[in-house]
């Protein structure tokens, strides 16, 4: 399996279990990002841009445009 295709799956798999579980938009999630950027090397302004991508397609999903 190639790194696009991981990528792929990693991707959709995410967006299941948010959907599912729900994701804590609190203070501590700058925070968050930021330990995160840390312990995985992706940058924070990286991270900050794939959850706000992220959240906004979740959002877009439940509620419709």
């Amino acid at each position: 399996m190639d790194e696009k295709r991981k990528g792929e799956i990693a991707l959709v798999f995410l967006k299941y279990r948010m959907s599912r579980e729900g994701i804590r938009l609190t203070p501590d999630l700058k925070r968050d990002l930021g330990n995160v950027a840390k312990e995985t090397g992706i940058p924070q302004d990286e991270l900050k841009e794939f959850m706000k991508i992220f959240i906004e397609e979740l959002l877009e999903k439940i509620f419709g445009k």
